[in-house]
């Protein structure tokens, strides 16, 4: 149970810390290695958890197909980088004390919520994370709405091929 606290204690200074660095990065490339640490660190949660599929899935659909898409358009846009840098910040320094404020104190409201929480004493389900029971789940008890998501992602694919050939 110790070994347990100190791995998760571990992973949420790695997930706090590198989520950091996607915001504070200066260059887009940081800030996207940055994201690369969130996510995979997030998947070391999800295999944590017994929940190894969605932990791989994480690590192959987003830090590997979604991640290489914004490398892809750091690449394509590094030239306009380079010009908005050229430009001086202009925030507020009353709002950026507000959203700092705002965070902190949402920091503050989640760890005293986290800290009440007690740990379940159920044991899990034998085939509790695996692909069979995910596929059980998806295909027999939520089929229409799994379903659903499917047709919206459908439409949504059409709706931006008709743009971007009415764009042309």
């Amino acid at each position: 149970m110790v070994l347990f606290q100190s791995i998760q204690a571990i992973l949420s200074i790695i997930i706090i810390l590198s989520s950091l660095g996607v915001i504070i990065a200066r260059k887009p490339v940081h800030a996207c290695l940055s994201f690369l640490l969130t996510l995979i660190t997030l998947a070391a949660f999800y295999l944590e958890l017994n929940a190894q599929f969605i932990g791989v899935m994480q690590v192959l659909v987003y830090a590997g197909a979604i991640l290489v898409i914004f490398m892809f358009v750091i690449v394509l846009f590094q030239d306009a980088h380079q010009h908005i840098a050229l430009y001086p910040s202009r925030s507020s320094r009353l709002l950026i004390f507000i959203a700092a404020a705002a965070f902190l104190a949402t920091m503050l409201a989640l760890s005293i919520r986290f800290i009440t929480l007690t740990p379940i004493k159920n044991a899990l389900p034998p085939d509790y994370g695996t692909v069979q029971s995910l596929g059980k789940t998806l295909y027999l008890d939520f089929f229409f709405p799994f379903e659903a998501v499917v047709l919206m992602f459908l439409i949504a694919v059409v709706g931006a091929l008709y743009i971007g050939r009415k764009l042309k």
